[in-house]
Order: structure tokens, then C-alpha cells, then sequence
């Protein structure tokens, strides 16, 4: 089932005959599986498959998203961090890359962080020379994210050098794009209060678009993605001034700090 989702990052449409023969198993065992899925709330299922989920519909959670294509986005992220001076404020959305952004950012010194993501203000929590600023808001559990008028007014109120965002796809037309429209609305909240701008998301979402956009092309200082990214598209967007910096994934590391499941905290405390 994990695999199943890491396909419909980078394809719209997996089909259970080739499932079954990639596993070894029986079409009805990877049926079932797929319903599975589909219950969840995760995949949505067709005649003779399932397809990636579509405008206006459920994304996959957080703790899924944060499995997938983890060394790129922990090489976007080492990359993005060098980009951060210390003694500046920068801007982290509740993507799974700032995520590892953040992780990366436990080192600097005098560092303030403004996020309305919950796992990425923990993953700051203790580190000694950071500052975090968390936005008021209500949660959305699928992204253990803030939204809403009071994350909104907080950023209106808030001057940063440097936002980093996530983004479901891009195009140099309509620049950056995600689903939900209580995420786009915050990410551009975090747009506007930024000095900079920059993207960051691995190769696969440079195959993606999506319903609303919360950035443009003309907005954005530069874009940080791995060497996966198609070389033409990557050319164009430094064509149109958009600075774009493509990394390697690096050699396969433990992470210092696990992360930490809120989720079921939440739930366990309402137990």
C-alpha cells in the first residue's frame, strides 16, 4: 500500500494487473489492498485501478507524506538551509520539506521561525538558538497544520526575510499550486509578509498541477529542488529570473530526531 501511494506521486493512474505481477500476489490481494486504501480516504478507486486523489478531494496525511522521497527532501532541505543567515526570521509552512527544513535549521544561532505547521515547530522546540512563532488558527489534522482568520492575522502583523514553501505542482504560468484552499490561503499570507520567496519540493511535483495557485512566477526569489526535476522545465524557470537550485540526494543518513507522532498524542489524550 506504501508503494501504491509513491506511484501516484510521480503518476496519476496505477492499475492492479501490474501490482500484482511487481508483488507476486493474486489480483483479489491486491484489490482488497487497494480498497483499503480507498477507505482511508487516500487513493480513489476506477475500473481496474486506483488514480491519484483529485481537486477538492482528501490528501494524504502527513505521516505518509513524510516517508516518501525522504534523502531528496532532506537534500532540498541542507541546501535550503544554507540559504538562512543567522539572526533572521524566516517562514516555514506545514509542508513534510520544511519539515526537514527545520531539522536542518536546529544548528543556527538567533534564528526566529515563524510556521503553522505543528510538527515543525516541534521539531524547533528545543533547539537553543531558535525563537518560534506558531499561528494561531484551527487545526487540519491530515497536515497537523493551522489555518484560518487568526494564523492569517499574525503574518499580516509580521515582517520575515525568507519564506520556504511546499508546493503540489507549478507551472510558469500560474507559479506554485496546492489543493486546499485553507493551505493556500495561508501559504500566500506567508508570501506576502516574506522579503524572499522560495520553493521547495522534490522532482516529483514538477509533473503535478493543481486547483489554485498562491504564488507567482514573478514572486519567487528562487526554487530549491533535487536533480530528479525535468532539465528543460528547470531552464525555463531560470529563463523567466527564477533562481533554481537542483541537489543530489545525498548518502542515506539516520535522522537525529524522529518524528514525533502528534496525531495519535491527540488521539490518545482523547481517549
Amino acid at each position: 500500500m506504501r508503494r501504491v501511494l509513491e506511484l501516484l506521486e510521480t503518476r496519476d493512474l496505477v492499475q492492479v494487473a501490474e501490482l500484482a505481477r511487481a508483488f507476486s500476489v493474486s489480483e483479489v490481494t491486491v484489490r482488497s489492498d487497494l480498497s483499503t486504501l480507498a477507505r482511508q480516504g487516500l487513493v480513489a478507486r476506477v475500473r481496474g485501478g486506483v488514480r491519484a486523489l483529485g481537486q477538492g478531494q482528501s490528501e494524504v496525511g502527513f505521516d505518509l507524506r513524510l516517508r516518501l522521497e525522504v534523502e531528496r527532501k532532506r537534500a532540498i532541505a541542507r541546501a535550503a538551509a544554507a540559504l538562512v543567515g543567522e539572526g533572521e526570521a524566516v517562514a516555514l509552512d506545514a509542508s513534510t520539506t520544511a519539515y526537514y527544513l527545520a531539522l536542518e535549521l536546529r544548528g543556527k544561532r538567533e534564528l526566529v521561525v515563524v510556521t503553522n505547521g505543528l510538527l515543525v515547530a516541534t521539531a524547533l522546540a528545543d533547539a537553543p538558538g531558535v525563537t518560534v512563532l506558531v499561528t494561531g488558527g484551527t487545526l487540519r489534522l491530515s497536515a497537523m497544520s493551522l489555518v484560518g482568520d487568526l494564523a492569517t492575522d499574525v503574518l499580516r502583523t509580521t515582517r520575515i526575510n525568507k519564506g520556504f514553501l511546499g508546493a503540489r505542482g507549478l507551472s510558469l504560468e500560474r507559479g506554485l499550486m496546492d489543493l486546499n484552499p485553507d493551505e493556500v490561503r495561508i501559504k500566500q499570507e506567508m508570501a506576502d509578509a516574506c522579503e524572499l520567496v522560495y520553493g521547495i519540493f522534490d522532482g516529483t511535483k514538477w509533473h503535478r498541477s493543481a486547483l489554485l495557485a498562491f504564488v507567482g512566477t514573478d514572486e519567487l526569489a528562487g526554487i530549491v529542488t533535487d536533480s530528479s526535476a525535468p532539465a528543460d522545465e528547470v531552464e525555463a524557470w531560470r529563463a523567466a529570473g527564477v533562481e533554481v537550485i537542483a541537489v543530489d540526494p545525498g548518502p542515506r543518513e539516520p535522522l537525529a530526531i524522529r518524528p514525533r507522532d502528534l496525531r495519535r498524542a491527540v488521539r490518545n489524550h482523547g481517549d
